[in-house]
């Protein structure tokens, strides 16, 4: 079970710019949103954290991973990241790592857009393949239910009319539609957000969202 109470390292690189905090109860003991590429943010603000919270790194409890869809290098980078210290955790803790709790990232922003007062129904999409979005459209605002929705991929020319949310990655396949809106909402300034049911779930290790496979025509030979 998720222990609240516990300190945990967040780390957010599915966007833009990476979003990385210590968490404990509902709030944020120390955050860092950075314009810098994940390799070069992501050790650097953790350390800059845990001093500014002066917690020591034996006090962490595990890590909160977003684990897509977003940026690929991003997403990659924050996982084998929280691998590495899973497993310096497993040298020195006799093969016992820190635990990882993970969320998808359209959910997350389906929460924060909620909790910003804006009613559905709204969609949000981020980048898949080239020619492809990820999608989450939200018609209800029961809270429990937002970590149960699941994104799915449609076409370039397949996302809805009305309130339209754009997550961008740090890699655009294409332009996002004129009537596409940013998120209304931060996550610094909801960190309770992460206390919803079900919106965070266990996970061995931290492992990006990959989405379906692509099916692909078998080149036969034929003229």
């Amino acid at each position: 079970m998720f222990n609240a109470g516990s300190s945990w390292l967040f780390l957010d690189a599915s966007g833009v710019n990476p979003r990385l905090g210590l968490w404990r109860d509902g709030r944020w003991l120390a955050w860092r949103e950075s314009a810098a590429a994940v390799l070069e943010a992501l050790l650097a603000d953790t350390r800059a954290m845990l001093d500014e919270a002066k917690l020591p790194w034996e006090k962490l409890a595990g890590y909160i991973y977003v684990e897509g869809p977003g940026s690929v290098l991003g997403l990659r980078v924050a996982a084998m990241a929280i691998r590495a210290w899973q497993a310096d955790d497993a040298a020195r803790q006799a093969g016992i790592a820190r635990p990882v709790w993970a969320c998808r990232s359209l959910p997350l922003a389906a929460a924060l857009t909620l909790a910003s007062g804006t009613p559905p129904p709204f969609a949000i999409f981020t980048e898949a393949r080239q020619g492809h979005w990820h999608l989450l459209e939200v018609n209800d605002a029961e809270a429990g239910r937002i970590g149960e929705m699941t994104a799915r991929e449609v076409g370039e020319h397949e996302l809805p009319g009305g309130l339209l949310i754009h997550l961008p990655a740090r890699k655009a396949w294409h332009k996002a539609p004129p009537h596409a809106r940013p998120s209304p909402a931060s996550l610094r300034d909801h960190p309770e957000i992460l206390l919803l049911p079900n919106l965070l779930h266990p996970a061995s290790t931290a492992t990006p969202f990959t989405g379906q496979p692509h099916e692909y025509k078998k080149w036969t030979g034929a003229k």
